[in-house]
């Protein structure tokens, strides 16, 4: 924890917005350098933000004081650094709470346990992760994504929050619908299957039903809700605010779940940019003659080198890796 301890006054900072431009960049910078000072400050973020929301009952019940003298206390008998904030007034207490949740950062200790006590996390770090939510509803979710959803998820409403990529196979209800918050996009169901991509940058969300129909829309009065179908295929368009209802071509949709891949006269660029999908890798193509090459081959539960062989043997091409990078060099496929 040396490196959050060493920058945890700037964080604080920050995150309080008391830092100006040159210690920002200065953060920034190092976190750049740092992927565990980073890990850290979101967590740290995501915790400040929590507490600097409106208390709830279970929040307001706890003794600022009591916990700040614990906390302090804890931390002088150890070799972490405490930091001192001057008391304002005009401040709401629970500025001091996410002061002393950062110097328990500093320590290692877990802290969501009693700020977060009204919501469940999902996170799928480096594999998909398979779950099950409270109403019975199964979750597949993609590396690098993250579920949130209500403790008291299903007494009242479903919702769930999802950042980056699932596929949900949500228990039927037609009581209580199965809202999906997406960005700006929301996905509503009463029970069906069906696939949600958040991962673009640019804040699009792509919706894809397996069965069953879902609804999806992205304004509170719902005046543009498009009804999907199975075999249907939704892409919302953040820059426009637009969403785009169309017949899903793409066989390999599910591929990053069930690893089984189709190609049928299929240009290696586009299989190439499945495989980085489906195997959360960095292929790419040096040649740009060799984009066009085709390949008609289907894969079911294969590594990727074993793929990567059948391509080089195949469309007689050289897959070199360097780093975490695949290279895909040779000469332009005959015609």
């Amino acid at each position: 924890m040396k490196t959050i301890n060493e920058h945890i006054d700037l964080i604080i900072k920050y995150l309080s917005g008391d830092a100006n431009t040159s210690e920002s960049k200065k953060l920034f910078d190092r976190m750049d350098k740092d992927s565990a000072l980073k890990n850290e400050f979101e967590a740290l973020k995501k915790t400040w933000n929590l507490a600097s929301s409106k208390p709830d009952k279970d929040i307001s019940a706890i003794n600022l004081d009591k916990e700040w003298n614990l906390f302090s206390k804890n931390i002088n008998e150890s070799s972490g650094k405490i930091i001192s904030l001057k008391r304002n007034k005009k401040k709401f207490s629970m500025a001091r709470l996410a002061s002393a949740v950062a110097a328990i950062f500093v320590l290692g200790f877990a802290v969501f346990y009693f700020l977060n006590l009204k919501t469940e996390e999902l996170v799928a770090v480096n594999s998909v992760l398979e779950s099950n939510l409270p109403d019975g509803s199964q979750i597949s979710l993609n590396a690098g994504s993250e579920l949130e959803y209500a403790r008291n998820f299903n007494k009242n409403k479903r919702v769930v929050k999802l950042k980056g990529e699932a596929f949900f196979k949500v228990a039927h209800n037609p009581n209580k619908p199965f809202i999906v918050k997406a960005g700006k996009l929301k996905i509503e169901v009463v029970g069906t299957e069906f696939n949600v991509n958040a991962k673009s940058r640019k804040g699009n969300v792509e919706v894809i039903v397996n069965s069953g129909k879902v609804l999806v829309y992205s304004k509170t009065d719902k005046s543009d809700a498009k009804l999907l179908r199975a075999g249907d295929r939704a892409k919302f368009i953040l820059k426009k605010s637009e969403i785009i209802k169309e017949t899903n071509t793409n066989p390999n949709f599910l591929a990053w779940k069930t690893r089984k891949l189709v190609f049928d006269r299929t240009k290696l660029e586009d299989i190439v940019k499945t495989l980085n999908h489906t195997y959360s890798v960095h292929i790419v193509i040096k040649n740009p003659a060799l984009k066009n090459c085709t390949l008609t081959n289907t894969f079911d539960q294969q590594s990727l080198d074993s793929i990567l062989k059948v391509l080089e043997a195949t469309l007689d091409i050289h897959i070199s890796k360097k780093g975490i990078v695949y290279e895909i060099s040779g000469k332009a496929c005959k015609k």
